[in-house]
């Protein structure tokens, strides 16, 4: 069984040297090697989409891309279980997507195992981002997404 990485992202352990290309060298993958986490001769670091060339800032250092795994980590893990899969016939299915588009499924509320509520939990996450790299939670950073989808709820 693949070894599952969060977010997609593969570090590759400190002591191993890449090859240096342009200033920059290659110290992780995103999902299989689709984009490389790349660390820059200052030592930021940033997501390279490969196909493309087009590179999007990450944080100031390895470092901090650590510290911002490891605080997604603890994140996910002070939450509810995933639910469980829900197996339907073909009409049972039609059905809840015809009573979801009419607004009468009403949301889930699933309790937290520790009774982290979900805004304390993203609390404590932006807290701890801020305090790691401020600037790598703006808008224009690979980060703005994950935080995106912690805000809504949808990790």
């Amino acid at each position: 069984m693949r070894e599952e990485h969060l977010f997609g992202i593969h570090l590759y352990p400190a002591t191993v040297r890449t090859d240096v290309v342009s200033g920059a060298r290659e110290i992780g993958s995103v999902h299989d090697g689709e984009f490389l986490v790349m660390e820059d001769s200052d030592g930021t670091t940033s997501v390279c989409d490969v196909a493309t060339g087009e590179c999007c800032p990450l944080n100031r250092d390895r470092r901090a891309t650590e510290g911002f795994l490891e605080a997604f980590a603890e994140y996910l893990g002070s939450g509810p279980p995933a639910p469980t899969p829900v197996t339907m016939t073909a009409e049972q299915a039609a059905e809840r997507l015809r009573a979801f588009q009419e607004g009468q499924v009403p949301p889930r509320v699933r309790p937290a195992r520790n009774g982290l509520s979900h805004r304390t939990r993203l609390r404590k996450l932006r807290k701890r981002l801020h305090a790691i790299d401020r600037t790598a939670t703006g808008p224009d950073s690979w980060w703005s997404g994950p935080i995106e989808e912690a805000e809504n709820d949808l990790l």
